[in-house]
Formats: structure tokens, sequence, C-alpha cells
């Protein structure tokens, strides 16, 4: 039968439980810590200039995940909420980093966000992981139009063309950029190509992969020189027509077709009356 400690034994059985109670209450804590100093570390790595998330998913493979991520982004961007719409393209991307369409579509949203350095890069991305993506050189063509490097864009475009000519907005694309080089007869031969190849290419459209660079105000601008393109060819009838079309655009100088010689075979046209007087 085994006896009592003697009472020094005692007292240090009873320091060594205070101990153990609290380095128990000491870890608790210690682990309480640790989670809020790696919860700070997650918030401080969130971008500064932008507050949109993307929700979480449910569990997937990285392409499904891309792929739903993408779709998700596409509808964003139908209902022009660009911010999501770059989040969503974002977490494709991060779950599919040799997609050029992805980087593409992050850097048209960020482009018509005005982040046009960031848009730049994204497309650049894009070529490199596919030198063949048309709408991604088209869109380097396009942030230097925007930049007014009208050589380089040009550059781009022609590019783009050499690998696919029935793009309609390239061609509007480069004839923004022979303008800007005052190569008037090129681009309205660009403006007639655009025009063949889609009617509607003149109404801009933010939901597609190619970045289509033109105001209000140019459009009228260009649905004039059109007009008087025609009438340089004979085609009096299509002259009216885009004469038209650019009253309905509100072209602010329209009556200067009684000032242009070009237009002097329409002077006294009834139909031209009908549209401006003089």
């Amino acid at each position: 039968m085994q006896g009592n400690g003697s009472p020094e034994q005692d007292k240090s059985k009873d320091s060594i439980r205070r101990n153990a109670s609290k380095a128990g209450e000491v870890r608790p804590m210690k682990r309480l810590v640790m989670m809020l100093a790696a919860t700070s570390l997650v918030m401080l790595t969130a971008p500064f200039g932008r507050t949109e998330t993307v929700p979480d998913t449910p569990k997937m493979d990285k392409l499904e995940a891309a792929r739903v991520a993408e779709e998700n982004g596409d509808l964003a961007r139908l209902h022009k909420d660009k911010l999501k719409a770059a989040a969503y393209y974002q977490a494709a991307i991060r779950n599919s980093r040799q997609n050029a369409s992805l980087y593409n579509k992050l850097g048209i949203v960020e482009l018509q966000l005005g982040e046009r350095g960031q848009a730049r890069k994204q497309f650049a991305q894009a070529v490199k992981l596919d030198s063949h993506l048309v709408a991604a050189i088209n869109n380097l063509g396009a942030v230097a139009l925007l930049d007014k490097k009208y050589k380089p864009a040009a550059g781009y475009f022609k590019q783009a063309l050499a690998l696919d000519e029935s793009v309609a907005s390239t061609h509007l694309n480069l004839a923004e950029a022979w303008l800007g080089l005052n190569e008037t007869d090129r681009a309205m031969t660009e403006y007639a190509r655009a025009l063949e190849l889609d009617a509607d290419v003149l109404t801009n459209s933010e939901g597609g992969a190619i970045a289509q660079i033109m105001t209000p105000e140019q459009h009228a601008h260009v649905l004039y020189m059109i007009a008087k393109s025609y009438m340089k060819r004979g085609n009096l009838d299509g002259a009216l027509d885009y004469l038209g079309r650019a009253k309905e655009s509100h072209y602010h100088d329209l009556a200067s077709v009684y000032n242009d010689p070009d237009f002097a075979p329409l002077w006294k046209d009834p139909r031209l009356a009908k549209i401006v007087t003089r």
C-alpha cells in the first residue's frame, strides 16, 4: 500500500497542476491571436482600387470554375456592371491562366473603366498567349488610338486585318487612325469597307470582344464624310442617304454642303432641300 507523499511533494504537484491550467488558458488565446492576424493579412491583400468581390461557389475543378466565372462576367457586362465583370474575369483567370480570351475580356472591361494602362497589359498578355487572336491585336490598336498614337494604332489594325479581313470594327478603327494621320482618302475607303461588312457597325456596342473607338460627334462626322465620298464616286442616291443619316445624328455643320463643290450636282435637287435648307 502506497503512503501519502511528503508536504514538499504535495506542493510540487499543486504547482504543476496550476501551470498546466494556465497553459491550457494561454493556448486558446494564442490560437485566437494567430487567427486574427491571419484574417488581417487576407484583408490587406485585397486590391485597393476595386471593392467588388465574387460570391463563393461550390467546389469544382479549375476549368469548370473558370467557365462559370467567365459566364458570370459576360452576364455582368451585359448588365453594364463593369466592376463585377472585372472581378469575375479575374476569378476566371486565376483558374485558367493560359486562356488568352479571358485576358482580352478583362482588358475590354478595364478600358471601359478608364484603366488604359491595365487594359494594355491584359491585351498584350492575350497576344503573348495567342499571337493570332485578332480581337486582342485590334484592342492594342484601340488603346494606341486613344493615346493618339495613330501610326502604331494603324499598324496593329493592319496586322489584325491581315489575319481576318472580315472584321468590320477593325476597319472602322483603322479609318479613325487614318483620319488622325490626315489620310482622308484611306479613311473613307476603310469606312466604306466597314459598312459593306456590317451596315450597323457605326452603332457602338460594349458587349463584344473588340473595342470600337468612336464618339457620337465622330459618328455624325463620319456619316457626312461617307456622303461626300459617294458624291466623288457619282452616287447621288448614296450621298443623299448618308446626308440624311448625318442629320439624324445631329451633324453640326450640315449646311456646309452648299459651300462644298463636291455636292454641287445636288444643289438644285429638291431631295437635298428636304434634308437641309440653304
